[in-house]
This record gives C-alpha cells, structure tokens and sequence, in this order.
C-alpha cells in the first residue's frame, strides 16, 4: 500500500513539478552526483570528499510548494576527514535571486540545528554549498555573502568571526563598577541569578547611592522592580525604603507599580475563572439535559468533557 502511495506522489510530482523531478531523480544516484563533483570542483577540494560514504539524506529545507522554482539534495559524507554535508539546490528561475548566499546561510543554519537535534552536543559539521542555476540567461549574481555587504572585512570580523563575550560570572565588581552608568543594570543582573537581594543590598547600599549622586542609575524603578521581582524577601522592600531617603521616594514608587500590577494580575485570574466556572456550570446542565434523554454516559462524557464521577454526581 505504501509502495503505491508513493508511486502516485512520484508520479503526481512528474507531472506538477518536472524541473524538480528531473533533478532528485538524476542527481539523487551517487555515480551521477560524483561524476558532476569531479567535473565542476577544484581537484584539491573534490579529493577530500569521502565519495565511498557519499549517502543521500531525506532532509530538505526548500519551499516544499516550489514557489521559487528550487529544489534541493543533501548528501553527508567526510570531508577532509571531518563529518560533513553537501547541500545542493538547483534553481529553476528565468530571473537568479541576487541574495542567493543569503538563502544558502539559512538552509544552512536550518541543517545545522538538526544536526545537532539528531546527534547532541558534537562538533558543527562543514556543509559545501552548490547550486546548479538553470536561467535563461547567464548567472550574473553574487555567490559570496561577505561580498553582499557593503564592507566585507567589517562584516566578517563582526558576525562571522568571533562574536564579543562579556561574561558577568567573571568580571570583578570593581570592573563593573566601571561601567558608570550601565554598572548598577549589571551589577543587579549579575545578582540576580542568585535571588537574593536582601544582603547584597545592604553590603551595596553606599555604592547605590553615590552611583544616584553621579546620576547613574537613570533606570532606577525598573532595576528596583526586577530586584521586588526576582526576590520574594518580604523584607527586601523595607530594607529599601528605611536605607536612604532618595531610595524610599523610588521604592514607594516601585511598591505602587507592583500593586497596581497585582491588581490587574488578580482581575484577569477572577475573570478566567469567572469563564472556567460559566463553562463548567453550562456543561452539567447540558449532561443534565442529556441524562433526562437517556443519552449514554459515554456519548455525554465525549461531548461536555465532565468526567465520569460529575455525571454520576448528576444522576
């Protein structure tokens, strides 16, 4: 049965899509697909393909509806002895798309992430990118990403080469505090991985307040509120208050803000379960209404999604 459905798919695909039918059904057999390597690669890059483990994958990551004329193949084999892929679309388009490289990094990254999906925490593997353009018209596109961007080497040392890593685990506080008026936001983020603001607070308490002098801290409220947030210390909203006066005017503003958001937090829970009861309450009259008509258990069960006790509850 399988065999047949796949037949009239295969045949259904001849008919709708035959650009794309021509080219997996050609390029899908190892022998052809060599012999197309050897004939367009540079020697010193075909000899480290592993042509013997050369193996077709089922994955694809191209518009399954074929609305911009491509079609896709993905080989894995070693290359240069490391594991790796070979993606290859060819394009079926009288007009090239000029962001093709674009459109290769992201099948790219989407292959990437299945890789890592199928095989865990392992190296990313090198993936050689071909596209077979079949236009009207001679390719005049770019097949260079870095080319694409109007500076290629500023491009490349910005996102494609290292990316900059400031790790707050390993900063000193001394080196934060440098930071001036970003050095309270880090010092509070890099707190609160722990929770706990209550003693931290009170170590800081002189440093807060000559950063609020050096008018470093123009985000108060909203450090103060993820502070009240993060750390469920009843304590830690007095502590606050009662340290400095210029801290009590922005701790009372923040209380206000996190009642007010309480509030509203409490008015949309009343109304879902407001709704939850509504519903609850319109089911059993329905299995009510059911039960008086001699419906089955089970036929009242499946349309009002009481359990079996609730309608016995009923009865």
């Amino acid at each position: 049965m399988t065999k047949k459905r796949n037949k009239r798919k295969n045949k259904k695909e001849e008919l709708d899509k035959p650009h794309d039918y021509a080219f997996k059904n050609t390029f899908c057999n190892k022998e052809a697909m060599l012999d197309f390597l050897a004939a367009n690669l540079p020697s010193d890059l075909f000899i480290t393909i592993d042509q013997e483990n050369l193996e077709l994958t089922d994955k694809s990551f191209v518009d399954p509806v074929g609305r911009r004329g491509e079609s896709d193949l993905v080989f894995k084999t070693n290359i240069n002895g490391k594991e790796g892929y070979l993606y290859t679309i060819c394009e079926h388009q009288s007009t090239e798309d000029s962001y093709m490289p674009l459109r290769f990094l992201e099948y790219n990254v989407q292959l990437l992430r299945q890789h890592l999906k199928e095989k865990g925490n392992v190296p990313l593997p090198v993936i050689l990118n071909i596209c077979i353009y079949n236009g009207n018209k001679p390719y005049k596109g770019s097949n260079s990403l870095l080319s694409m961007f109007s500076d290629p080497e500023l491009a490349k040392s910005c996102m494609f080469d290292k990316f900059y890593l400031v790790d707050l685990y390993s900063t000193s506080e001394d080196e934060l505090i440098s930071y001036k008026k970003a050095a309270f936001a880090v010092m509070v983020l890099k707190q609160g991985i722990y929770r706990s603001f209550n003693q931290w607070f009170a170590n800081h308490i002189n440093l807060i307040v000559d950063f609020l002098e050096k008018n470093y801290i123009v985000y108060a409220n909203v450090a103060f509120l993820y502070m009240l947030k993060v750390d469920d210390d009843p304590n830690l909203l007095e502590t606050i208050k009662k340290s400095n006066p210029k801290l009590n005017q922005i701790a009372m503003s923040v209380a206000e803000r996190l009642r007010q958001e309480g509030e509203e937090k409490g008015r949309q829970e009343g109304t879902q379960i407001g709704e939850e009861k509504g519903k609850l309450e319109s089911n059993i009259e329905i299995a009510k209404s059911m039960l008086l008509r001699g419906y089955p258990v089970e036929d009242i069960i499946l349309l009002t999604g009481l359990s079996p006790s609730q309608i016995h509850d009923l009865v």
